[in-house]
C-alpha cells in the first residue's frame, strides 16, 4: 500500500479541490474522530483529524475491517498496538510515539491499535482496502452522524494547506 499512499498524496492537491467528499463525526467513544472520505478506484481516502483526550481516557482500541496504510501529517500520538483473532481485545504488544511524517500499515486482519493525539488534534491520511472476512467487535452505539458543513470545510480546508499544489505534505 505504500505505493498507493504516494499516487494518492500526488494527486491529493486536485482531489482536495473536488466535490464528492463525505463526512461522518465519529464520537461513540474516544477519541473524538472528523472524517472526510471518498472512493479512489478500490481504495478508499479517508482525512482524519483525531482530537486529543483527557490522560485517563481509555481510546478504542479495535481491529480494522479492512486492510489500511496511515500517514501522520501533523500533531503526535500514542499507539497502542495488538495482535489476535476474534473480538475480544488481545494483549498489547507495544506502544509507540508517532511524528509527523510517520506511516504505518495495518496489512494483516487479527492487528489491533489504539492511538490518543498527544496535547493538539492530529491530522493523518488513512487508505484502505478492500474489508476482510473478519468478525468485528460489536457497535453497541448509535449511527454516526455527518460533520456540520463548517467542520468538513475547516477540516478540507487544513489538508489544502498541508498538501498546497505540490501534492506533498509539509
Amino acid at each position: 500500500m505504500f505505493d498507493a499512499l504516494a499516487r494518492v498524496e500526488s494527486e491529493l492537491p486536485a482531489l482536495l479541490r473536488r466535490d464528492g467528499w463525505h463526512s461522518m463525526h465519529i464520537t461513540y467513544h474516544p477519541p473524538e474522530v472528523e472524517r472526510l472520505w471518498r472512493q479512489w478506484g478500490d481504495l478508499r481516502i479517508n482525512l482524519h483529524r483525531i482530537m486529543p483526550t483527557a490522560a485517563s481516557t481509555e481510546v478504542l482500541f479495535h481491529p480494522h475491517p479492512w486492510p489500511s496504510i496511515i500517514k501522520l501529517l501533523s500533531g503526535r500520538y500514542r499507539m497502542t498496538v495488538g495482535h489476535g483473532p476474534g473480538v475480544a481485545a488481545p494483549p498489547v504488544a507495544m506502544r509507540l510515539e508517532l511524528a509527523p511524517g510517520s506511516v504505518y500499515e495495518m496489512g494483516e486482519p487479527d492487528g489491533w491499535h489504539a492511538v490518543a493525539p498527544l496535547g493538539e488534534p492530529s491530522l493523518s491520511l488513512m487508505l484502505t482496502g478492500k474489508p476482510w472476512d473478519r468478525a468485528m467487535p460489536a457497535a453497541d452505539h448509535p449511527p454516526q452522524g455527518p460533520l456540520s458543513a463548517e467542520r468538513a470545510e475547516r477540516l478540507l480546508s487544513d489538508f489544502r494547506a498541508l498538501y498546497g499544489e505540490s501534492g506533498a505534505a509539509h
